[in-house]
């Protein structure tokens, strides 16, 4: 597996956190101030990502007219979770397809119950000096009961190294002899790290969730092991780790969620794959020096992940046997099959068609991803011939 480092910020800008910041989504630092992480905003629904909150608003009204609920914290949209280290300015509750619904605001010392309709602020229920947790639930006339918390200021304990050397420890266990993993067991591992606060249960959680998507997958329930995987994804994607950005990146990959990618180092190999799958053709990408195929994740992720992340790195590198032995390899793999890898290597062989002046071959692989969501308009544009 990658080296640790490959997958984590540089100490000095993480600061010893390990949520996501609501902050350098509208602050920008200033010339004495260190490059932030690259922000990437994701739907609270389908994990689309986005990079401003008004493209992830407009997506939110135009894909999800549905009946969906979500918060919108200091002008960011959150998922169910989220950390500002400069006090809430602004909470408003957005319902979308409901008439209306019953809210619970509970701070440390103050709690607030109402019914509200549409988009209502709930910014005067929250103390003015809010510090802590903020927790905040709410119940539609018809629909799911959705639960938010919102950390200001401080930040709860989260014994990061002492949970990681645990689930790398559970991971390397499925590795050796892939089984389905056991909650009992993974809950008595964790407990040498002592009780676990709701963060760090979260935390445990998502990879629980992670493992058994891949046992349940190895088992041939592709269709159980769906939504385990979108559960580990909406588990882990609050969390700055070295392992949550290697498991959101094998889960971007997984899911065509391909702004997640962005997060990955650009000496990382993954950052290849980031660059591929995100950036219309002809995007850029130069190999390190020394750059040797192999696992670049941190957390387990299976063989067509690998391998795809390799290929993609032989198609940067223009190398021809590489890339296409790799083609051929991941066609032949059992998990190409399935609709979301197809697209991918649709793509794959449809730019290496036509880097290799192959138009036949190209037109063949871009027709079948024309109407895709997110390479579509690249397909057409070289069917029609304007690119």
């Amino acid at each position: 597996m990658a080296d640790w480092k490959d997958f984590c910020e540089d100490n000095k800008e993480r600061f010893g956190q390990y949520l996501d910041a609501l902050e350098p989504r509208t602050r920008r630092p200033s010339g004495a101030d260190l490059q932030p992480a690259p922000v990437i905003l994701f739907c609270p629904v389908c994990h689309s990502a986005y990079t401003s909150d008004q493209d992830l608003s407009q997506h939110l009204f135009i894909a999800h007219a549905g009946q969906h609920v979500y918060l919108r914290v200091n002008g960011a949209i959150v998922r169910d979770l989220a950390w500002t280290n400069e006090g809430i300015r602004e909470l408003s509750l957005v319902l979308l397809g409901h008439d209306s619904a019953s809210v619970r605001i509970t701070a440390s010392s103050s709690e607030a119950n109402l019914t509200a309709k549409n988009e209502v602020s709930l910014t005067k229920h929250v103390p003015a000096t809010m510090e802590g947790e903020l927790r905040i639930m709410v119940k539609p006339e018809a629909g799911t009961v959705r639960e938010f918390t919102i950390y200001c200021g401080s930040l709860p304990e989260f014994r990061c190294d002492d949970l990681d050397a645990v689930i790398v420890g559970l991971q390397d266990d499925y590795t050796r002899s892939p089984r389905l993993p056991n909650i009992s067991e993974w809950r008595k591992a964790a407990g040498k790290v002592g009780h676990l606060g709701d963060l760090e249960n979260r935390y445990l959680n998502g990879f629980y969730e992670y493992i058994l998507a891949f046992g349940l997958e190895e088992d041939r329930k592709s269709a159980e092991a769906k939504g385990h995987f979108e559960e580990a994804f909406g588990r882990l994607l609050p969390f700055r780790t070295a392992l949550a950005h290697s498991a959101q990146c094998v889960l971007g990959l997984r899911m065509n969620c391909f702004g997640v990618l962005q997060r990955s180092p650009d000496s990382s190999s993954v950052a290849a794959a980031g660059h591929f799958f995100n950036e219309p053709y002809p995007s850029q990408w130069s190999v390190p020096e020394g750059s040797k195929a192999g696992n670049p994740f941190v957390t387990y992720a299976d063989n067509f992940m690998v391998r795809l992340v390799n290929v993609v790195v032989a198609y940067y590198a223009a190398d021809e046997t590489a890339l296409w032995q790799g083609i051929s390899a991941l066609e032949f793999h059992s998990a190409a099959l399935e609709k979301n890898h197809a697209d991918k290597l649709a793509l794959l062989k449809a730019r290496a068609s036509r880097n290799a002046g192959d138009t036949a071959g190209a037109r063949k692989m871009y027709d079948l991803i024309r109407y895709h969501p997110s390479f579509g308009s690249e397909a057409e544009a070289y069917l029609n011939g304007s690119n």
